[in-house]
């Protein structure tokens, strides 16, 4: 068995905060979605920041190693090309451990 209960009461009063309260609702889920629309681009931005650092660092390495294959880098050219595949290492997994899976 179903009851339902209905109060109509005509309060000016009450209707004017029922309105106040729904439009700061709808102001504060309007900022809400625009946080988390600047979360979103913000998080973007930092992954094409990453991969370009990756990307850049593997570049290095690649061309100091191009340039030295006929000849046997001296051992201060091979720590930067060691230091960098290292650091590019590093990112790689720095990215991967705090990136959130699928």
């Amino acid at each position: 068995m179903r009851i339902d209960i209905h109060i109509h009461h005509a309060d000016p009063t009450l209707e004017r905060t029922l309105g106040q309260f729904i439009t700061a609702f709808e102001t504060f889920r309007s900022q809400i979605m625009a946080k988390i629309e600047e979360l979103t681009t913000a998080v973007n931005d930092e992954k094409t920041v990453e991969d370009s650092a990756i990307a850049l660092l593997q570049g290095l390495s690649a061309q100091l190693t191009a340039a030295l294959a006929s000849n046997t880098p001296d051992t201060a050219v091979q720590a930067v090309i060691d230091s960098i595949n290292s650091n590019k290492a590093a990112l790689a997994a720095a990215v991967t451990a705090n990136t959130p899976a699928a």
